[in-house]
């Protein structure tokens, strides 16, 4: 089931000119009100889950079992929602968890008033014949396929030109291109996450490395700073992180410090001069460290051996990708990995 409905999606992903053919071909072919109840699911109304549904029970209608009744949900679905949730991310489409923990978690019947043209559409391939069932499922397939961001993959690296040398070299351009400080928090939390996992303190119970999308405020993400180590759901480690001068960090750090309730905190930043450090913190219980993030990430860098290196870039990769909206970041990041020559291309 998830293999039927993922080749479908790669048919069109990345394949504008074929998805818009297939898109035109069904709306002259379908009646038209099954194309605005499909167009206004696939728009997000109801949210992602209904939009996965309707591609889902479409796909099980023609490759289930025969007489298969649409308005219900097929023995497995979870799993099948929850792969489709992990394909979607992959091809950079947005993506929920799982389709049917929204729409069908506790119920079997899926068609329960909660949005008429699912419920429409639902009965409707109860009574369509196979070739308009995949004339919407192509229809649904391709419109899904058309919001996949342009991101380039992460290409596969060569770790025998991981070098301390070449590495840092890599992270000094990256640190030169403006990135609203994205570069700067999201090396820090991968360089130091591949820390922990190569002294194995790292894993599920162990020492974990959590940051936070680049947009989101510490209040609205629910941490407690930019980069957290965390032991399981408890504060180790707080770090707060900025391409700019250490000082516009230090009263957010006291503050990430108390709210996680730990005596100090870090400051990762511009920090060429930290004379005052001492004269700023006067009367502060909250112990504050402030490192240049160049300096911070060489010394990481040092420790690291290359498979934990290049782990480290992969996790880099990881959060450039999935926490800050900037596909051009992204790509930037990729074709730094290419100009540096570290990649198998």
């Amino acid at each position: 089931m998830t293999a039927y409905i993922v080749t479908s999606l790669d048919t069109y992903v990345g394949h504008g000119a074929s998805a818009a053919t297939q898109i035109e071909t069904a709306v002259g072919e379908l009646p038209a009100e099954i194309i605005s109840d499909a167009s206004a699911l696939l728009a997000g109304k109801g949210g992602l889950s209904y939009r996965d549904g309707l591609l889902i029970q479409l796909a099980w209608g023609l490759v289930g079992p025969e007489g298969y009744d649409h308005t219900q949900r097929g023995e497995g679905a979870r799993t099948v929602g929850q792969a489709l949730g992990k394909a979607n991310a992959a091809r950079h489409i947005p993506k929920i968890n799982d389709a049917y923990e929204n729409i069908g978690k506790n119920f079997a019947n899926l068609a329960r008033g909660n949005v008429d043209e699912f419920d429409r559409l639902l009965k409707w391939m109860n009574s369509a014949d196979r070739q308009q069932r995949e004339l919407l499922f192509k229809f649904s397939a391709a419109t899904i396929s058309l919001t996949s961001r342009p991101v380039l993959p992460m290409p596969t690296l060569r770790p025998v030109e991981l070098t301390f040398g070449r590495v840092i070299s890599l992270l000094d351009e990256l640190l030169l291109t403006p990135s609203g400080g994205a570069h700067e928090q999201f090396a820090a939390a991968a360089f130091l996450g591949a820390l922990i996992d190569q002294f194995g303190f790292g894993g599920v119970g162990a020492l974990n490395v959590r940051t936070k999308n680049i947009n989101a405020s510490d209040a609205s993400s629910g941490t407690a700073g930019d980069v957290q180590v965390m032991r399981g759901n408890m504060f180790e480690e707080i770090f707060e992180v900025s391409a700019n001068d250490w000082h516009q960090k230090l009263d957010q750090a006291i503050q990430a410090a108390r709210k996680a309730g730990l005596p100090r905190a870090h400051v990762l930043a511009q920090a060429a001069d930290t004379t005052d450090l001492v004269s700023a913190l006067a009367g502060q219980t909250v112990d504050v460290s402030v490192i240049g993030v160049s300096s911070f990430l060489r010394t990481v860098t040092a420790i690291l051996r290359p498979p934990a290196r290049e782990d480290a870039l992969r996790r880099l990769y990881d959060y450039i990708d999935n926490l800050q909206p900037n596909v051009n970041l992204t790509n930037g990041f990729v074709e730094l990995l290419r100009r540096h020559a570290f990649t198998t291309e």
